[in-house]
């Protein structure tokens, strides 16, 4: 698969050892790295500046939630899941429709994951 085709993924998490690990395996896994965001801000930016096919997104950002960056996805229609230490109903309503997963998880039900966001 060339450069061109890879799907990129934009990662944000707050924690940047989490972070770079899951950078490493998904580039491990097929997946090119738009970047790894800590925070809204820096999130959103890295989305007007790149294209992007998918994102895992942590619910709890610290001091903030990654809900303004899950409407902006939902917005431009790029599909993502979202990845919490929390629970189902602890998390905003933006995620309602989004795919979960629990941490810790497995790298490979991520990819899995990630992988059936993809249109067909």
């Amino acid at each position: 698969m060339s450069a061109a085709d890879k799907i990129n993924v934009l990662i944000v998490e707050d924690d940047p050892m989490i972070g770079f690990d899951l950078s490493i395996e998904l580039e491990e896994a097929g997946f090119a790295i738009v970047g790894v965001a800590p925070s809204v801000s820096k999130a959103l930016h890295l989305l007007q500046r790149n294209r992007c096919d998918l994102a895992v997104l942590d619910v709890n950002l610290g001091e903030e939630t990654s809900a303004p960056i899950a409407r902006a996805l939902s917005a431009a229609g790029v599909p993502f899941v979202a990845v919490t230490g929390y629970s189902v109903d602890q998390c905003p309503e933006e995620f309602a429709t989004a795919p979960l997963l629990s941490k810790p998880f497995q790298t490979s039900r991520l990819v899995a994951t990630l992988r059936r966001q993809l249109p067909r």
